[in-house]
């Protein structure tokens, strides 16, 4: 007679587990390479790598990946990363790299960092974003990167000034991300920007134009632009990096900045975010439909000049259809209120948005932009911040009453409303002049939204 002794529950399910895993090793190793690439490129390449150990099949099959990143990690592992780095692209295939991301310190590794750079053009790299830090020693990048024909995205944020070839030709960068970098000279940045000719996106974050004093920009179908001029190094800068010389070139910079002409055929789409440090202008900017304007002012001495770069930006958007103005913004530009009279005509413009409601009933500039904006139908409040009580002597009251005020104006929004008798005044203001006005909607502790219905305000939820 037969006796069998059945497993007990712990190995009966080891056993179904084993069973299992086989199973799902077998079937991911039925699928084709290519897809197990696409899989891999998910993952970190550390991690991507680490799977050469699975079998036979797996072992040289991270070498074919279309994303590489890396990421320098603690200094004592500085030698291990860099030879890690060297062996991931010594052993990659002849397969294109789609995207390679690199972070990490230069100190006296840039002919390495070069070398690194000319291994990914002649995999004919689509999207390249370098993180540089902590220079040792000067850098410039190689001549091949800057006419790479398969470079569609370049995403440069590095602490140094930037080395440019003689010759710029990015036959196919769409998107160009520049951050930090200090501009050489007005001849090799001109030819930066005149090298993409199908350029579509820009972003120029924190760079320092000292050394540049006239620079047109001028892609043919640049559609989207934003400019950030905020000299703060010192919050993103480690403990070994050159953040004295780069903030040394940031308080030295000519007072008289550097003239940036913005010859915007296609753009659409226009931010500015920081000091009037450069003086920007428009120039056939009659395609931009959103823009945006946050602007702070220098010191007392430049405050004057500050305006005028203020009202030089306002003017090369008389064409907008949506304008964000932050309260550092109007403020500058009330330092010099004999431009109030010059400020353009918004003919286009349907929704405006300003940063507080005091904005709107202490400035004249944007009062002005409110006589000056006929077809106005949205006007939105981002946040409401100590508005003058009534004991001070502020005259609350829109007069004359803008235009669009009477017959376009439809909808208000205050997105924080404190619910006190001065915002409140404000509500009733705006219920008092707004003709037209169908809705208005105002966050605050719990939403509450106004409609117009049958020829009377009626409150669609919550209590004021």
């Amino acid at each position: 007679m037969d006796v069998s002794f059945p497993l007990d529950k712990a190995k009966k399910k080891k056993f179904r587990k084993k069973q299992n895993a086989n199973k799902s090793r077998k079937g991911i190793n039925n699928l084709p390479d290519p897809i197990l690439q696409h899989i891999l490129s998910y993952l970190s390449t550390k991690e991507a790598v680490r799977t050469s150990i699975l079998s036979k099949r797996w072992k040289y099959l991270w070498t074919s990946i279309p994303k590489i990143d890396f990421n320098e990690g603690a200094p004592d592992r500085r030698m291990m990363f860099m030879k890690f780095v060297e062996r991931v692209l010594a052993l990659h295939g002849p397969s294109n790299i789609k995207r390679f991301s690199l972070s990490c310190n230069v100190q006296y590794d840039t002919s390495r960092i070069n070398g690194w750079m000319r291994s990914v053009v002649k995999h004919k790299v689509q999207v390249l974003d370098l993180y540089l830090r902590n220079f040792q020693e000067p850098l410039a990048l190689p001549p091949c990167l800057f006419t790479c024909e398969s470079l569609e995205v370049l995403i440069l944020h590095m602490f140094h000034s930037l080395k440019l070839p003689s010759s710029i030709s990015f036959s196919c960068l769409k998107r160009l991300t520049l951050e930090k970098v200090i501009f050489s000279d007005d001849h090799s940045t001109q030819q930066l920007f005149t090298g993409c000719p199908i350029l579509e996106d820009l972003f120029i974050i924190d760079c320092i134009w000292k050394y540049v004093k006239a620079v047109c920009i001028s892609s043919p179908m640049l559609r989207r632009l934003f400019i950030s001029d905020r000299y703060l190094f010192t919050e993103k800068y480690g403990e070994n990096d050159d953040k004295d010389d780069l903030n040394a070139d940031a308080d030295e910079n000519d007072s008289n900045g550097c003239l940036v002409v913005i010859l915007g055929t296609s753009l659409e789409w226009f931010a500015f975010d920081g000091e009037l440090i450069n003086d920007y202008c428009f120039y056939n900017s009659s395609s931009i439909v959103d823009a945006s304007i946050e602007a702070f002012e220098r010191n007392e001495v430049d405050c004057y000049q500050d305006a005028h770069r203020v009202f030089k930006l306002l003017s090369g958007l008389s064409s907008v259809e949506k304008l964000a103005i932050y309260d550092g913004t109007v403020q500058v530009l009330n330092h010099a209120e004999e431009l109030f009279a010059h400020l353009p005509v918004f003919y286009k413009l349907t929704r405006l948005s300003l940063e507080s409601l005091e904005t709107l009933f202490t400035c004249g500039a944007v009062q002005t932009i409110l006589q000056n904006s006929p077809c106005l139908d949205f006007l939105e409040f981002q946040m409401v911040v100590c508005l003058p009580a009534y004991d001070q002597n502020y005259d609350w009251v829109l007069d004359p009453v803008p235009a669009c005020f009477v017959t376009h104006l439809k909808t208000i929004k205050i997105s924080e409303f404190p619910r006190d008798e001065n915002e409140m005044n404000a509500v009733n203001i705006f219920l008092e002049n707004a003709s037209v006005l169908e809705r208005i909607v105002i966050g605050c502790d719990e939403y509450v939204a106004i409609q117009r219905e049958e020829g009377g305000l009626k409150e669609a939820k919550g209590n004021l």
